[in-house]
């Protein structure tokens, strides 16, 4: 099964990236949303489901951000 998504960050007080992914194994070595200091990004994605889990790392190595995730589908 799968989810399509629409992945925002907001109000980012550092430069950084997040990338979700199936489950809670290895994290991808792709980014799902890629994000500057100060700016609203977002992203469209279709992400695999792993036992029903969905998992976000965050790659900003230090500050916050705000994540917004918006569930546009679901496959079977």
């Amino acid at each position: 099964s799968a989810v399509t998504l629409n992945v925002t960050v907001t109000g980012p007080t550092s430069a950084g990236s997040l990338t979700v992914y199936p489950g809670t194994g290895a994290v991808p070595g792709t980014s799902t949303v890629s994000f500057a200091a100060g700016r609203t990004r977002a992203n469209n994605a279709t992400i695999g489901l792993a036992g029903g889990v969905l998992s976000v790392h965050d790659g900003q190595p230090s500050g916050s951000a705000d994540l917004v995730v918006d569930v546009s589908g679901y496959y079977r």
